[in-house]
């Protein structure tokens, strides 16, 4: 049992616990072949060798590294490229490597007009669509608001091309639920470029752990987010289509593939670098940090070690020194009545976590 903050106090949940402080490993509440789990917590040890692993029924290699300038010891299940590729990867890698070669053109295209497009885009799909709404809104219901600023918003995700809101959500609630673990979709325990991007190209392995689309039930029974679902790669095709119509070469380059990229890094850096480099002021049972950077590029959500350790806070820059543009724009829309059950911790709930 480990304790987890809520908006009416403290739950105790059965999860895997990673404590910093004390670098123990309580043992999974989930099936996985007991030598496969001992191997997994040796390799959470900083004196663990190749040679020390035990013989497991363990689809992973034993560490090779260490993830630089920190204490966590990379332990892939998969190799990266020595795998067998479904059409889904090829595909995938396709669509990476096409974004980041239109993203070349940029210098021969830049235009003040078409800078502009990028920082527009930028905040409409990156805080409106992915921070706002999938992530604090639609993955921990932080906040409410009338349903057709709800489905705007999620359309605005939509079109940062990160998958559609159904898809995106469930997956995100798994990370949460495993965060640091074996079935974490996104762990820096399987290496820095894993936590990063590597999982999105291994679609086999990432579906192993989120295939499961019921924790999203809530989003599935809606028709706006089942025809979203349905629909969803057209909107992304229209969406390019009209910037080039508005714009010409120029914002499709700087308002889409540009503007997408920057977009798919910064939301990788809080799945990477913010569970890798920074503080922990909250013993959340995670590898979660607070990370200046990311919280600037990612309005807000940088502060990763405080959404961790409360997760249904609709505001993650607790202190007044945190920059959360994220939680300017909710806070905002509550003083004009639109953003309503705006959940935040209490002073006995950060008490309770913070580390001494």
């Amino acid at each position: 049992m480990w304790r987890r903050e809520t908006p009416g106090g403290v739950d105790l949940v059965r999860q895997p616990l990673w404590l910093p402080s004390s670098r123990t490993h309580a043992p999974p509440s989930f099936p996985i072949p007991a030598q496969g789990y001992d191997l997994w917590a040796a390799t959470r040890t900083p004196t663990f060798t190749a040679s020390a692993a035990p013989a497991a029924e363990w689809s992973g290699v034993a560490p090779t590294r260490r993830v630089p300038f920190s204490d966590i010891l990379a332990s892939p299940k998969r190799g990266l490229f020595n795998r067998k590729w479904s059409a889904m990867d090829v595909g995938y890698v396709a669509h990476m490597v096409l974004l980041h070669l239109g993203c070349l053109l940029a210098p021969a295209t830049f235009s003040w007009s078409a800078l502009a497009c990028f920082g527009v885009m930028y905040f409409v799909t990156g805080c409106v669509g992915i921070t706002f709404s999938f992530h604090r809104q639609l993955s921990h219901k932080s906040f409410v608001t009338p349903k057709w600023l709800e489905y705007a918003a999620a359309y605005c995700g939509v079109l940062a091309v990160q998958g559609d809101p159904t898809e995106w959500v469930s997956s995100h609630r798994y990370h949460h639920l495993h965060c640091d673990t074996p079935r974490d979709p996104h762990t820096p325990y399987e290496g820095f470029w894993w936590s990063h991007m590597g999982w999105v190209l291994d679609n086999d392995a990432t579906l192993e752990r989120v295939k499961d689309r019921s924790n999203a039930a809530d989003m599935a029974s809606q028709p706006f987010y089942r025809f979203m679902a349905d629909t969803y790669i057209w909107h992304v095709v229209a969406s390019a289509a009209l910037l080039f119509a508005l714009g010409g070469l120029p914002w499709l380059v700087w308002g889409f593939c540009v503007r997408t990229v920057w977009v798919y890094h910064v939301t990788w850096a809080v799945n990477s670098v913010a569970h890798v480099w920074g503080a922990q002021p909250y013993a959340t049972g995670d590898l979660s940090r607070n990370n200046w950077w990311v919280g600037l590029l990612a309005f807000g959500e940088g502060w990763h070690n405080n959404h961790h350790a409360f997760e249904f806070s609709a505001r993650h820059g607790l202190e007044n020194w945190q920059l959360d543009v994220t939680w300017y724009l909710i806070r905002g829309l509550q003083a004009v009545g639109l953003a309503t059950k705006v959940k935040l911790p209490s002073a006995a709930q950060k008490a309770r976590l913070a580390v001494a």
